[in-house]
């Protein structure tokens, strides 16, 4: 969302990373005593600071300090799912220098004077990360100048030592490239349109990051809220430091090597996303903003008679009474709930768009008043129901003088929740029955960094104060958590409101944890090759950071494109979780068909394509479900020992199978695609390359190169224009490797409920092997209790194998049969076709 006015936030400053010597902080003192329990050691030092070493896991340990004064018995944080850990088996050892804490994969040794903290691989006893100098603070508020608040807090950091051929990824959103090396950058939520590279802060926060050196990671999770800075050996040789301008000195330690592991472990402590409802992978449309209803149908009409798919339709801001959010303008949208079913019969979604500033609008007690079940049709003049129900429960932010907080956002003067209160939360999330009886189905929040076109730096908001668990703290502390917890507020209200089907939010701004209520898109980019250029390297360090399901606005948002751009930005986007279309109020149209035939016809091609994919990207995004694995993947992920891959921006992988380098920048037909080692299948003609090096492929206009990996099985389904329009006959393309062997696992369910966490789902195991008794394709029983309809299961693979004969568990399969078992070839594919019934199941080619 972008204002004129918005447009000074460009100008917005924040100190940069470089702006902060910390070899000036005041060094945390030597140990004197210590104590221990069964969880953790806590050390006490000579300037009565107090240093706490938590074992959560033989991987995870958290290091929780308190410069000058005891740790807090508080303890709370908004981005942890899991407090609850069982102890794990570890041993300490104590000698004059330093203590050692031992578990069966790491050694934390902490020295005494100075006091250091370094960790080490318990087998090898090899030094993972350490400490460069001692833990420090601002004791004499050296910094305090160029604090957001100085008055809110102290300025504390930790260096780690630089290793010379260390890399770094993830912190979530940064407008950067993949490897973070040399590179600085400060964590503030902000409202930055037609960002471009280098700019920060942007959006979110997500104060995690991975270290890889010689083929080993680890990675740290500094959770603390308050404005923090990360420098990544940009500003010295030695080390690579973080800080924050107050809270403590809090951060976790995760031990791989491998960075899935990591990732398994980080999303574990944080949270792992939900499954969404299976048609938010399918086309999604937008624009600020289709109005009235008629333009939402007739660009749904549109779609729909170019052969174009589409599931969603976002409804901007323009939906609303005079942008107050919770309400509907009835001149524009007199029936909203018609209007839904409408485009419902036709397979399509709407989507709402909810800000979180409330009109300011008090009105005088003589006023007359009137009650409805249905106020969000109502007339909002001269009563706002959020604002009054809002204002009587007393869940607006306040200053700490106790006045209203008002900032001016798209209604001009209003108010902001305070999300930190639960009772606010459980309101806010209450109020969205205003669009779930109107049928929509689902809320898109935005402006929630937040936003204020008084001041984007946040010096308006300095002394709003929040509720915050009872310590009624300050923006400095609970800006950065605001989105975090309106889509918290978000996710529970849409859970409450309609238990039978996963609620489906999307953000803009964010905190570590995110990825527990929310899918998130980049903000409001630029139609520039520039901006499509960051579009990879953005979506893989979210997946990097906790985040998998990801997305931008396909085309960029702001400026003009054209229709070479608009391609190559599909060629991208076709496989990233979020895929929408969406284009600013003053923008030049870019619906598929806006610059032409030629170039609709190569968008439809990937539009389908995504859609016979569905059941391969379903299946990757329920292992991030699983696992925190991303879907979307940089191929160091795969590829973690191979260091060309550590700093490669311009390609990425679905899952462990598919490889994709599209083209990002204009007139170009041939690019470089770097193979990892393996053997791997063009795509689109089959043929064979062996990897370990770097290829020269063509890429014209209308083919983005695409790899298979060798060994992969990809599950497909059949061209639709929306989920579930057609029965869900399964096809496996079958990539044999140069043992003749592939496999995969289909995941399926319901793609609609909450009952897969209830073992309502099927996996199902498909082997392909080849040995003495000829090839042979095991089909496993399908675990789980979720049952298919009646349908087909295919399997493609390459015509080069002699076929004498195809058995069935052992019997015989003819070329054609009417009860759907069959096999054909032709020139370049062998095909079999069996019912599915879920049982295991034996094929035997001879």
């Amino acid at each position: 969302m972008i204002k004129l006015l918005a447009i000074l936030s460009l100008l917005l400053t924040v100190v940069s990373v470089s702006a902060q010597d910390i070899t000036t902080l005041e060094r945390i003192g030597p140990i004197v005593s210590f104590e221990r329990n069964e969880k953790s050691l806590t050390f006490k030092c000579a300037d009565n600071s107090q240093v706490q070493v938590s074992i959560l896991a033989p991987d995870l340990f958290r290091i929780r300090t308190s410069f000058a004064k005891a740790i807090p018995t508080k303890d709370h944080s908004w981005a942890i799912a899991k407090e609850t850990w069982e102890t794990p088996r570890w041993n300490f050892n104590e000698t004059p220098e330093s203590f050692t804490i031992s578990t069966d994969e790491v050694e934390v040794v902490i020295r005494r004077a100075p006091l250091l903290i370094e960790f080490r691989d318990a087998h090898t006893h090899e030094i993972i990360n350490a400490d460069e100098r001692p833990m420090a603070y601002d004791a004499k508020g050296l910094l305090k100048g160029i604090m957001f608040d100085p008055e809110a807090g102290t300025f504390v950091a930790a260096a780690k030592k630089l290793g010379f051929d260390e890399h770094f990824y993830g912190l979530g959103e940064k407008a950067a490239r993949l490897d973070k090396r040399r590179s600085s950058f400060v964590n503030w939520n902000s409202d930055t349109p037609g960002y471009t590279e280098g700019r920060d802060p942007i959006y979110q926060t997500v104060p995690f990051y991975i270290g890889l050196q010689k083929g080993s990671a680890y990675a740290i999770f500094f959770d603390n809220s308050y404005r923090s800075y990360f420098d990544f050996g940009k500003s010295s040789q030695r080390r690579a430091w973080f800080g924050a301008e107050g809270g403590e000195l809090n951060y976790y330690f995760f031990y791989g090597p491998a960075i899935k592991k990591i990732l398994n472990r980080y999303t574990e402590l944080t949270g792992r996303m939900p499954l969404p409802p299976m048609w938010a992978l399918g086309n999604q449309q937008s624009r600020w903003s289709y109005y009235p209803d008629k333009m939402v149908e007739e660009v749904v009409s549109e779609y729909r008679k170019r052969d174009l798919p589409l599931d969603v339709v976002h409804l901007d801001i323009d939906y609303m009474q005079g942008y107050r959010v919770f309400t509907w303008d009835r001149e524009r949208f007199p029936n909203p709930k018609e209007l839904s079913e409408k485009l419902g019969r036709q397979g399509v979604k709407l989507v709402a768009i909810i800000d979180p500033g409330v009109k300011y609008q008090p009105v005088p007690k003589t006023a007359a008043r009137t009650t409805s079940t249905r106020p969000e049709l109502e007339p909002q003049d001269p009563h706002y129901y959020v604002f009054e129900e809002g204002t009587e429960k007393g869940f607006f932010q306040k200053r700490k003088s106790g006045a209203q907080f008002i900032p001016k956002v798209w209604p001009g003067e209003s108010v902001f929740v305070d999300y930190t209160l639960p009772a606010a939360r459980e309101w806010w999330g209450s109020l969205h029955r205003a669009y779930t009886d109107n049928g929509v189905s689902g809320i898109w929040n935005d402006m929630n960094e937040p936003s204020d076109f008084v001041d984007q730096t946040g010096k308006n908001q300095i002394d709003v104060v929040s509720y915050d668990e009872g310590e009624q703290t300050t923006h400095a502390k609970n800006r950065n958590v605001f989105g975090l917890l309106m889509a918290r507020a978000t996710y529970e209200g849409l859970e409450r409101l309609r238990p039978n089907q996963r609620p489906y939010v999307i953000t803009r701004a964010g905190y570590a944890g995110i990825q527990r209520y929310s899918t998130m898109w980049t903000g409001d980019t630029n139609s520039t090759w520039e901006a499509l250029q960051l579009n990879i390297p953005m979506f893989t360090s979210l997946g990097l950071s906790g985040e998998p399901f990801v997305g931008s606005d396909v085309g960029g948002f702001i400026g003009r494109g054209n229709g070479e751009l608009l391609v190559r930005a599909y060629q991208v986007s076709f496989l990233a979780p979020f895929c929408r279309n969406h284009k600013v109020i003053d923008g030049y149209d870019q619906e598929p068909w806006r610059f032409g035939k030629y170039y609709e016809d190569i968008i439809r091609k990937y539009l389908k394509l995504r859609y016979q994919l569905l059941p391969f990207l379903y299946t990757t995004l329920e292992e991030a479900q699983r696992t925190g694995v991303p879907l979307f993947r940089p191929l160091l992920l795969n590829y973690q020992h191979d260091p060309d891959t550590y700093n490669l921006d311009d390609e990425f992988m679905i899952g462990n199978d598919l490889l994709v380098a599209p083209v990002v920048k204009p007139d170009v037909t041939k690019r470089l695609v770097l193979l990892p080692q393996g053997t791997w299948y063009d795509y689109w003609t089959n043929r064979k390359y062996e990897g370990g090096t770097t290829i020269s492929i063509d890429a014209p206009l209308e083919t983005v190169p695409m790899f298979v990996r060798a060994g992969a099985i990809i599950p497909t389904g059949p061209e639709m224009n929306y989920v579930g329009e057609k029965p869900a006959d399964r096809s496996f393309s079958i990539y044999p490797d140069d043992a003749r062997r592939a496999e995969t696992t289909l995941y399926e369910d319901d793609g609609l409920t909450p009952a897969y966490r209830q073992g309502v789902f099927r996996r199902t195991r498909i082997q392909f092997v080849s040995n003495r008794k000829g090839i042979q394709i095991h089909l496993g029983a399908a675990e789980g209790t979720y049952r298919t309809e009646a349908r087909n299961l295919s399997f493609l693979m390459p015509a080069d194998l002699s076929v004498r004969k195809i058995l069935l568990d052992g019997k015989s399969i003819p070329r054609a049969r009417t009860d759907g078992t069959m096999w054909t070839r032709n020139r370049t594919t062998l095909l079999i076709r069996i019912p599915d019934d879920g049982k295991a199941h034996n094929i035997v080619i001879e």
